[in-house]
C-alpha cells in the first residue's frame, strides 16, 4: 500500500512539475518583442562572487591588495550602481570600501565595465583613518578594475541568439541595469534569474 501512495505521488508532482514547464514556455513564447535587456542585482551578485576575491598589484608588484566579499546594489532612484567589498593588504585588513558607478559596454568582450567609479566611503577595519598610501592602493585598484575586468558578462549564446542585434548602450534606471538594443528581439524576462 505504502508503495502505491508512492508511485501516485511521484506521478503527481511529475504531472505538476510539466503543468509549470508548460506555462512557463507559454508565457515565454508570449513575450513582445523589445529592445531593452534588463539585468538584476541578483544576476550581477551571481557574477561577482564567481570572480571575487581579486588580486591587485601595482609598482611592479611592490604593494599588493586583495578585494573580496563585493555586494553589489541597484538603487531604485538612482543611475549609478552601488558595489562595496572588504579591502585588505598583504594580508592586513584595510577596511570596507563602497564606490558608485556608471556602466559601459565593451562590445569586444560583450560585458559591462564600470566607468568613472568613485570611491564614496571608506570603513577601516583600524577604527583609524587609511594612510594616503592606503588611500592610493584602493584607487589604483579601482582603475585597473574599471578598465580591465567586466563587473557583468552577457551570456553569449543569448546574445547569439538575436543574430545581428546589437547592443547600442547600458544605463542603470528603475533598480536594474537596462542594454539597450539596436532593434526589437523577443527573449524573456530575465531580471529574476541568477
Amino acid at each position: 500500500m505504502q508503495t502505491s501512495n508512492m508511485t501516485s505521488l511521484r506521478a503527481a508532482l511529475a504531472a505538476a512539475a510539466l503543468v509549470a514547464a508548460s506555462i512557463a514556455a507559454a508565457a515565454w513564447a508570449q513575450t513582445r518583442p523589445s529592445s531593452e535587456l534588463a539585468v538584476s542585482a541578483a544576476q550581477v551578485q551571481g557574477y561577482l562572487q564567481s570572480e571575487f576575491p581579486r588580486d591587485f598589484q601595482a609598482l611592479g608588484g611592490l604593494v599588493s591588495m586583495t578585494a573580496s566579499n563585493p555586494q553589489l546594489s541597484i538603487p531604485a532612484d538612482g543611475n549609478r550602481v552601488q558595489m562595496q567589498f572588504d579591502a585588505s593588504n598583504g594580508g592586513d585588513a584595510l577596511g570596507r570600501v563602497w564606490l558608485s558607478s556608471g556602466l559601459r559596454y565593451d562590445p569586444q568582450a560583450k560585458a559591462l565595465f564600470l566607468e568613472a567609479p568613485r570611491v564614496d566611503r571608506v570603513v577601516p577595519t583600524s577604527g583609524h583613518e587609511l594612510r594616503e598610501r592606503d588611500r592610493q592602493l584602493v584607487s589604483l585598484f579601482l582603475q585597473d578594475y574599471a578598465s580591465s575586468e567586466p563587473l557583468y558578462r552577457l551570456d553569449p549564446q543569448l546574445l547569439a541568439s538575436f543574430g545581428n542585434v546589437r547592443v547600442e548602450s547600458t544605463r542603470v534606471a528603475n533598480g536594474r541595469i537596462v542594454v539597450q538594443l539596436n532593434q526589437p528581439v523577443s527573449m524573456p524576462d530575465l531580471s529574476g534569474a541568477q
